[in-house]
């Protein structure tokens, strides 16, 4: 299988794999990507204070998208074939504006990245067609939910965490079809239910134990979970439950055809592939949907034949070593460019064909000039180099990378990415969590003044009023800690960091592949034992 699809794919963009560990290339790629940073500066144009993803120390200008979109003309060059091609090409990038955020179509969503076709959204980072939807993290079509990760078609839910087709439901991980419930694992089209796990149609259960309604009601009025003491009570219950009483699956992939990885839904025909939607014909890529022929890539979006690149979004095509690009086709070494053509070490560029180092030139100038930049470039071994990693415009720990793979600040200094300079402080005004009242229903308009400090996450953070209407309405605990916090606690639950390694069915014997980390070894079936496990 390795061998048809990255030989096909490798035949189509005229390349050989590379010789390092494909998590690497990972990492290295999710640097570009700016994730969980939202920071309030000044537009670098209009000089406005705006709310952007790029702190005052990102290296590169940054505009307020629309005003990007208006006016972007930025500087040229000539290529030198003198001078080290990144070293010039660094250079002219660093005059180059950039947008303040990604994505388009929002309605209401200031404080939000890489959000799409989405109303009403506050502090969520990559969504897609969502509304009055907070604190979440890789939705699609959720509505009227908060600190939701990595879940689909969904409403009035909290925590939902790799789940899809929920309605009022409240922490649960790897579920669908679940509605009226609260903290369950791998359930389907349950109703009315707590601490569940591996159910199949039912109803009226508690701890897997059946009910009738009237019993059920009865011990349901126990659990309090307007009360943040019992809500976090249920969570450690449910933890203790996922590592003493479960069997998890090797690998989470559904409705796939022909497929290795881990968390791909309808996907055909893809090999190594990580946290993808209805991808065909791809191989070692991380995070997409809705993509064709991708090689070695990270959080493609409706895009087709694309090689070495991050970001590569909304209908791109035939994209090589790039990140950033938006509707843009037959472009290799350029970053921060919206609906482009024919483009070679560019950035900053809208609505532009046959650039080089973001200068103009004829079709036939151009493909000629590129032609002799390529055999200079493969000539001193630096064609097929993604960008060094000290061109990203955010520090490591802002970008996705920083959450899959985690590294110390002197770590990612080592390997040249950025590092983020830590400038919080807590102020006297700023209010312990021992503040917020223990039930939100004890909590009035007054709290929403308020301004509390997150002692582990050393971040301060308010309670809205959005916060204090939805969860007296669903009876849950106001929010006690930093946004972010809450939402890599729970993505931390899907165990992926594009990697599978070797194990054993705990039930056959027989030798399997999983993402799952060697702690619950002894506990990871097959996906033909783990059906058995169902009830």
């Amino acid at each position: 299988m390795e061998n048809e699809i990255v030989k096909s794919l490798c035949d189509k963009f005229g390349v050989s794999m590379p010789n390092v560990p494909i998590w690497q290339i990972f990492r290295h790629l999710g640097a570009f990507w700016h994730h969980f940073g939202i920071h309030t500066r000044k537009c670098d144009r209009t000089g406005r204070t705006i709310i952007s993803v790029f702190d005052e120390t990102c290296p590169y200008p940054v505009w307020h998208k629309d005003e990007w979109v208006k006016h972007a003309e930025p500087p040229e060059a000539a290529y030198d074939p003198e001078r080290p091609f990144f070293e010039q090409l660094f250079e002219l990038f660093k005059q180059c504006p950039i947008p303040h955020n990604i994505g388009s179509n929002n309605e209401n969503c200031e404080y939000t990245d890489d959000l799409w076709y989405s109303r009403n959204c506050y502090l969520c980072h990559s969504g897609v067609k969502n509304e009055d939807a907070h604190y979440c993290y890789r939705v699609l079509t959720l509505k009227d939910s908060e600190f939701c990760v990595f879940s689909f078609t969904s409403e009035l839910c909290t925590d939902l965490i790799n789940s899809t087709d929920c309605f009022n439901v409240n922490f649960a991980l790897n579920s669908r079809q679940c509605r009226d419930s609260a903290f369950l694992f791998d359930c389907r089209n349950i109703t009315d239910s707590l601490f569940c796990w591996n159910l199949r149609n039912k109803k009226y259960c508690i701890f897997n134990k059946q009910y009738t309604e009237e019993e059920y009601k009865k011990e349901r009025a126990k659990y309090d979970f307007g009360s943040r003491k019992i809500y976090d009570e249920g969570k450690q219950t449910f933890y203790e439950i996922l590592n003493t009483k479960v069997n998890f699956k090797n690998v989470d992939l559904e409705q796939c055809e022909n497929c290795t990885g881990d968390y791909l839904q309808k996907c055909k025909n893809c090999f190594n592939c990580y946290m993808m939607t209805e991808a065909e014909d791809c191989a070692h890529s991380f995070r997409a949907g809705w993509i064709k022929d991708n090689l070695l890539t990270m959080s493609s979006y409706n895009a087709e034949l694309v090689y070495m690149s991050s970001m590569a979004q909304d209908k791109c095509y035939d994209i090589r070593f790039c990140w950033n690009l938006m509707t843009c086709k037959y472009m290799e070494y350029s970053a921060n460019c919206l609906n482009c053509e024919y483009c070679f070490g560019c950035s900053g560029l809208v609505n532009m064909k046959y650039c080089i180092f973001n200068k103009k030139y004829s079709s036939e100038e151009w493909k000629t000039k590129v032609a002799e930049i390529k055999t200079d470039l493969i000539a001193r071994n630096q064609y097929g180099e993604f960008f060094p990693a000290y061109f990203a415009a955010s520090p490591y720990d802002e970008s996705i990378s920083g959450f899959h793979w985690p590294l110390t600040l002197s770590e990612q200094a080592s390997l040249h990415f950025r590092v983020k300079q830590d400038k919080s402080d807590k102020h006297p005004e700023y209010l312990p969590v021992s503040d917020i009242p223990d039930n939100s229903h004890d909590a009035d308009e007054t709290i929403c003044q308020k301004t509390f400090w997150d002692s582990i996450a050393n971040r301060p953070f308010k309670i809205t009023q959005f916060d204090l209407k939805f969860c007296k309405a669903r009876n849950l605990p106001l929010p006690n800690c930093f946004y972010v916090r809450r939402i890599k606690e729970n993505f931390s639950l899907t165990f992926c960091n594009g990697t599978l390694r070797e194990t054993v069915c705990s039930k056959t014997g027989e030798k399997i592949m999983t993402g799952l980390p060697q702690s619950l070894d002894g506990r990871i079936l097959s996906h033909e034992a783990y059906l058995d496990e169902v009830v």
